[in-house]
């Protein structure tokens, strides 16, 4: 190789690390905007219509609407999140005092069973089971305080990484296009990959978003609304965990709803931990398999084991982003490796 390319090579890393180090802090929100624009994109092709073909003003509109959509409810919940929070201590201290008394007269709770069954043999209040759960509860109470502050801490970088994805919203409605085709020319395979990839990782991004997040939304209000009529501590909360435990395959909302029920019956009220427990099973769990079906649609053939562990991956790299980025770099992935496959097949090599 001359030493012109290596030259030329040399000066295009240092310039694209340089960019890399500019770029860098707006990734997140960057790629929440190019999200949403894919999400909005039929939205914005009506306002587009609607001001007879003035994309600066549709986008404006489309900008301002969507960010109403999603910043209001999250400003309230995130709001009332916070004031449960700083609650929860103050009910976990009041809890502790009154634990030892309604556990110990609940037929449900261990520490009877162990005194009648196991009393003969050996000295169960040697094992202090009772302090035991009170120091669990207490030092979880104790999380609360610094969790909060950094709840709020991330909460308010959130918002700030909307303001900077709707203000990128606006240049990617208007002029998403032009930048669409140019990513599209980089990409060196044939145009038939080429819209196969694209219209591939389009299925994921619906699929994670209507199939994921939109699903775990509903069962986190089914479960919501179950708290908040049996009048549980911190609902609001224990649906925000809720949510997030949607996108654990298999257990997902039975690992909140399920503690909740096991209390209630702890606590004497039989008929409301009973009653949880029918209904996570017959109305929250079954919600998935009917709503998810439905909103996929095939949409995407990721592996479930595959889609779980990039999930978690990309949540502990990326954030909260990952939720969407695990399943689309996995995507990726896929497509790269099948198109290499058909490529080892088409050359009728070794592997073929």
């Amino acid at each position: 190789m001359k030493w012109e390319h290596l030259l030329t090579l040399l000066i295009t890393a240092v310039i694209g690390y340089l960019m890399y180090l500019v770029l860098v802090p707006f990734f997140i929100p960057i790629f929440w905007a190019i999200i949403l624009v894919i999400l909005f994109q039929p939205y914005y092709d009506w306002l587009v219509r609607s001001f007879a073909g003035r994309r600066a003003l549709a986008s404006i509109a489309a900008c301002t609407s969507i960010a109403l959509f999603i910043i209001v409810p999250m400003a309230i919940i995130g709001t009332a999140l916070a004031n449960e929070m700083l609650n929860l201590y103050a009910w976990a201290e009041g809890y502790i005092q009154d634990l030892s008394t309604r556990a110990h007269r609940s037929p449900m709770f261990f520490y009877p069973w162990l005194e009648r069954y196991l009393g003969e043999y050996i000295d169960v209040e040697q094992l202090h089971l009772k302090s035991v759960v009170a120091s669990v509860i207490r030092e979880a109470a104790g999380y609360v305080g610094p969790g909060l502050s950094g709840f709020v801490k991330g909460f308010a970088a959130l918002i700030i990484d909307f303001i900077i994805a709707f203000f990128s919203m606006y240049f990617l409605f208007k002029d998403g296009d032009k930048l669409f085709n140019f990513v599209k020319d980089l990409i060196p395979v044939s145009s038939h990959h080429k819209t196969e990839i694209i219209e591939k990782n389009r299925g994921v991004i619906y699929a994670t978003i209507y199939g994921g997040v939109l699903v775990g939304a509903v069962q986190a209000a089914l479960g919501g609304l179950a708290f908040w009529y049996l009048g549980i501590p911190a609902a609001l909360v224990l649906t925000f965990t809720m949510f997030l435990a949607t996108f654990l395959p298999s257990v997902g909302c039975a690992m909140v709803w399920g503690p909740v029920a096991v209390y209630l019956l702890i606590a004497g009220d039989y008929a409301g931990g009973i009653g949880l427990a029918i209904w996570g099973i017959f109305v929250i769990g079954l919600i998935d398999n009917f709503l998810r079906p439905w909103l996929v649609s095939g949409r995407t053939n990721l592996h479930p084991l595959l889609l779980f562990f990039s999930i978690l991956g990309a949540v502990n790299a990326f954030g909260f982003i990952g939720i969407i980025a695990g399943p689309l770099i996995l995507s990726i992935g896929q497509a790269t490796i099948e198109l290499y496959h058909e490529y080892v097949k088409s050359k009728n090599t070794w592997a073929g």
